[in-house]
């Protein structure tokens, strides 16, 4: 580890610049070692305020380990550690948890026994309801929903590349701490409908609409390994770069993307960067099949022998076809197949939440999607590990293990190891665990394919509780900080918030702590309904179904208390 300390000599650098009353001017040039990039965290440095030449001890690598800093916060005289619960509320929900996962178990036992019913679909048709109907029928519908988070991304853009550099600008603040956490929370009630809303997506499909070659998509697109890489990628680099409290990254990162819907749109038809290359895109659909709505059709025969002209399918800019649709993965909600069917067979239909992932059947190429769900669990839990202020203690001893020094290299083998390999090699342990020897010698991988969706909620429900933090932990910085950027911006004194910016809570910790509880038990009883789906479909007529759950409903609840002692930790803010 870098022999000094970052926070506290950010610290002391306020001090000395505010006795010597000297404005924030440029880094100091100074020497690093030979043989060490010169690599520094600008976020962390915050607003350019000058920080003394210092060096690195010889042999150790003159990066600044932004993983290692999530626990020493980057902004100069803010140092914030998020308050812990109780001891007792710890202690209750506890018990609780481990109480519902005995219910759970024994309702499963329950539920697979052979020749019990199941569950029926449910559904009204959405449409149908007077406001809500005519709101989401109404042609220009997508646009309402576009047009507003078009402008804010402007306005991160902005604020990010001409604002002051540090965690109280607005771009850093309304991306990290409102626009992910409110995404993640939109899955579960809406589906992908973000990305109808999203301005990376618009901005690419109106350009196509003004110019395009309207290629075909090539067949070495469509899979899901384009996006789980890209994901990986980026969620790697957001840490290591400390991507969230930089406003420049933050706004590059928009930028770039943009960037990519704007190249793809331009040489291929419809919007294929949003379906088959967005880093954001694999985890968003997957992530939308818990969702309780779905697209879906009144009368299929009607699609098969009524409609020669397809309209559905020509209007649908994401490629599906709503007769055949199954699943929320691929579709965005936009309800451009509503509005174009002649025949009024298109709903919008309301089901239990994770129908699509207990009714979903799996084919036989669908590994790229299994080893994503595998990878979410372990980036979700590594990424809200690195914010408790043990990891850098941890780290470093990892890197004296290892005969390592902090740096990128140590960071990306444990995010690949922790993220990826481990998660991947559980999965495939645990449904190997339950699978019967019929279907270990017709297809050795079918478990995996198939009950790995099963895992999906577990990964969402630690999003949503890890985003909880973000949201209710942080939400004070958020509003202090927009508030004293629009008076900057527009001179209006009077919206400058009294104080300076800081991360206080918005709710006591027992609070925020029960929310946290709930989404991890909440994706617990979602896994626990999607594995009873799975292996009734998956062994309908064999006694063995409650063995084959069996294993994976235990790793739910494995993971699900994992997660519970993560977050009752101490844990640092980010901004």
């Amino acid at each position: 580890m870098p022999a000094h300390d970052h926070a506290a000599m950010l610290a002391k650098q306020e001090m000395m610049t505010a006795s010597a009353q000297e404005p924030a001017g440029e880094v100091p040039p100074h020497e690093h070692p030979p043989g060490t990039p010169a690599v520094h965290d600008h976020s962390a440095m915050m607003g350019a305020q000058e920080v003394p030449p210092h060096e690195h001890p010889p042999g150790t690598p003159a990066v600044h380990d932004h993983a290692a800093m999530m626990a020493a916060q980057g902004a100069a005289g803010h140092e914030h550690s998020g308050a812990t619960p109780g001891a007792s509320i710890v202690q209750i929900l506890l018990g609780l948890t481990l109480a519902i996962a005995l219910g759970l178990m024994l309702l499963a036992r329950r539920a697979l026994r052979p020749n019990h019913p199941a569950a029926a679909r449910a559904g009204s048709n959405l449409l149908d309801w007077p406001v809500i109907g005519k709101l989401l029928g109404w042609k220009h519908f997508s646009l309402l929903l576009a047009l507003p988070t078009l402008a804010i991304f402007a306005f991160i853009v902005l604020a990010g590349l001409m604002g002051e550099q540090d965690t109280s600008n607005p771009a850093v603040l309304l991306t990290w701490i409102l626009w992910w956490p409110a995404v993640i929370f939109s899955f579960i009630l809406l589906g992908r409908i973000w990305c109808v809303a999203c301005p990376f997506g618009y901005v690419g499909d109106l350009t196509r609409k003004l110019f395009s070659f309207n290629r075909k998509v090539p067949n070495i697109f469509k899979n899901m390994w384009w996006r789980m890489g890209l994901f990986l990628a980026l969620t790697w680099a957001t840490t290591m770069w400390a991507l969230d409290r930089s406003p420049w990254g933050t706004a590059w990162l928009g930028l770039i993307i943009t960037m990519g819907a704007v190249g793809l749109g331009v040489i291929y038809e419809k919007r294929t960067f949003c379906r088959y290359v967005c880093p954001l895109g694999g985890i968003f659909g997957l992530y939308s099949m818990t969702a309780p709505v779905r697209i879906g059709v009144k009368d299929r025969t009607i699609c098969q022998h009524k409609c020669p002209g397809k309209e559905c399918y020509k209007s649908c800019a994401w490629f599906e076809f709503a007769s055949t649709l199954n699943r929320n993965t691929e579709c965005n909600l936009c309800l451009d197949c509503v509005r174009a069917c002649p025949h009024h067979n298109v709903v919008l239909q309301a089901q239990l939440p994770a129908t699509d992932l207990a009714e979903f059947r799996p084919y036989r190429k669908s590994w790229d999607e299994a080893t994503t769900v595998a990878s979410v669990l372990g980036v979700a839990l590594l990424q809200t590990v690195v914010m408790l202020n043990a990891w850098q203690g941890w780290q470093a001893s990892i890197a004296s293990f290892l005969h390592l020094p902090p740096g990128p290299v140590l960071y990306t083998i444990i995010f690949l190891t922790v993220g990826v390999v481990i998660p991947v090699l559980l999965v495939l342990l645990i449904t190997w665990a339950g699978a019967p020897p019929e279907r270990l010698r017709g297809d050795i991988f079918h478990s995996f394919r198939t009950y790995a969706y099963a895992f999906l909620p577990l990964g969402l429900g630690l999003h949503a509780a890890h985003n909880f933090h973000h949201l209710f932990g942080e939400g004070g910085a958020m509003v202090t900080g927009v508030r004293n950027a629009l008076a900057q911006y527009t001179g209006w004194a009077s919206l400058a918030a009294a104080g300076s910016v800081n991360a206080a809570s918005s709710i006591g910790p027992n609070t925020l702590f029960f929310l946290q509880w709930a989404a991890l038990a909440g994706g617990l009883f979602l896994a626990y309904r999607v594995t009873v789906g799975v292996a009734r479909r998956d062994t309908p007529q064999s006694r063995s179904a409650f063995g084959t759950a069996l294993p994976v409903l235990l790793f739910a609840v494995a993971y699900t208390v994992l997660n519970f002692l993560v977050l009752s930790a101490p844990m640092a803010h980010r901004h």
